[in-house]
């Protein structure tokens, strides 16, 4: 438990295995330091980051509630507390704007006001770039993922997703946005 984070390059993209540290590694370094039983090289103690990263406010928008209570108990057992959900999309930005999330987890396909929709206001709104949005839909098409990809997004899943992947890539997502916005540097 002692290895070394993958740096801030690699944060940002799937570590599905990085320098031989596999998503498992990973999330138990990342665990432990949330507990204080991890620490950086040089023996600094980064948990306060960790703990951003767990305390993080959680969007969830989806048109199904069923599929966003199953996302949100998986991210609930892994640790995360803090969350905001509609299943009204046409509330989405609105409810963005208020609470300021620190990431987004997006249905494409709704009723209404569709994922995409979604993305283009948040540009519009110049918000996009402060709120990491990962795609969590059911479509599977290559055009939908490049669209989305375009429109901004970080991560693109497809659902159901796995509970593992799904809470490796918030978290990552979380952790790469902290390290940018400079939370390791204690």
């Amino acid at each position: 438990m002692s290895r070394n984070p993958p740096s801030g390059a690699a944060l940002a993209g799937p570590l599905m295995d990085y320098e031989g540290v596999n998503i498992p590694t990973w999330k138990s370094w990342l665990l432990g330091l949330a507990r204080g039983k991890t620490r950086r090289p040089g023996g600094q103690d980064h948990s306060r980051a960790v703990d951003k990263v767990f305390s993080a406010l959680v969007m969830l928008v989806d048109d199904e509630p069923i599929a966003i209570e199953v996302v949100r108990v998986h991210l609930e057992q892994a640790g995360f507390t803090r969350f905001v959900t509609t299943s009204d999309p046409a509330q989405a930005l609105n409810l963005m704007i208020e609470t300021k999330p620190d990431v987004l987890l997006l249905d494409l396909m709704m009723p209404g006001t569709s994922g995409f929709e979604i993305l283009q206001q948040m540009e519009s709104a110049n918000i996009l770039k402060d709120i990491p949005t990962i795609v969590l839909t059911a479509a599977t098409d290559s055009q939908s993922r490049m669209q989305a990809l375009e429109l901004g997004v970080t991560e693109f899943l497809t659902k159901p997703a796995d509970p593992i992947e799904l809470v490796m890539r918030v978290s990552n997502t979380l952790a790469a946005k902290a390290y940018w916005r400079g939370c390791w540097e204690a």
